[in-house]
């Protein structure tokens, strides 16, 4: 797992790197978990609401991540920029162990081993991976609920793309929903800290899933 450190030097140096907006958002959609490809991007209005691109059309047509859909895309980050979900965490999931790519045991516990008793595991999912994350429950950090997915808030402004890990609250991407960026001036305990272990994994799998402007 990534020290507290480089998951605060990820998530600034994620600010300014020149991403491939197309490329990240098909990559993304591989990843499956949200079924509908074009669920995987969303545009941000309000401030921080997201909507699927097919609810802001009067008659959507049939979805498709063709030239029609990156218009919009394009457009909305001239605007107030769009949402890319590019992982997801869920403690119910139960997966086989071929599925699985690495198991992590968090061994940083604030507690002594005898005051441990409730261990949880988390299935981690990104585009390219798939972890398997045991914490016990008593060293009190709050993971994801299962309508929950984390990506990155993305913004195009004077001809730079500024981009920020956040996680947005979700029903099946079907409703208004909002995103909160993830920040470092909150305990590692709590959902939205860049701090939180889940969190600092979901960071370093989120990044290795951005493709690049070659």
């Amino acid at each position: 797992m990534i020290s507290d450190k480089k998951a605060i030097e990820l998530a600034s140096e994620i600010e300014h790197v020149d991403i491939d907006v197309k490329k990240t958002i098909e990559k993304a959609s591989t990843a499956g978990y949200l079924g509908e490809e074009h669920f995987y991007c969303s545009v941000i209005q309000d401030s921080n609401f997201t909507y699927p691109v097919d609810r802001l059309l009067e008659n959507p047509p049939k979805i498709k991540l063709d030239n029609f859909y990156f218009d919009i895309i394009s457009k909305a980050l001239d605007d107030e920029g769009i949402y890319i979900s590019l992982a997801y965490c869920n403690s119910e999931m139960r997966v086989s162990p071929d599925f699985i790519d690495e198991v992590i045991e968090y061994d940083d516990y604030d507690l002594d081993e005898d005051e441990l008793y409730f261990q949880r595991q988390y299935v981690l999912i990104s585009p390219d991976s798939h972890k398997l994350f045991k914490i016990y429950e008593e060293e009190g950090i709050s993971g994801h609920k299962p309508t929950d997915d984390i990506g990155l808030i993305v913004k195009y402004d004077g001809g730079k793309y500024f981009s920020y890990f956040a996680i947005r609250s979700t029903d099946l991407c079907m409703s208004s929903l909002q995103v909160f960026p993830l920040t470092a001036d909150l305990p590692k305990e709590h959902e939205l800290s860049l701090l939180n272990p889940i969190n600092k994994l979901l960071v370093e799998m989120i990044n290795d899933s951005i493709v690049l402007k070659e």
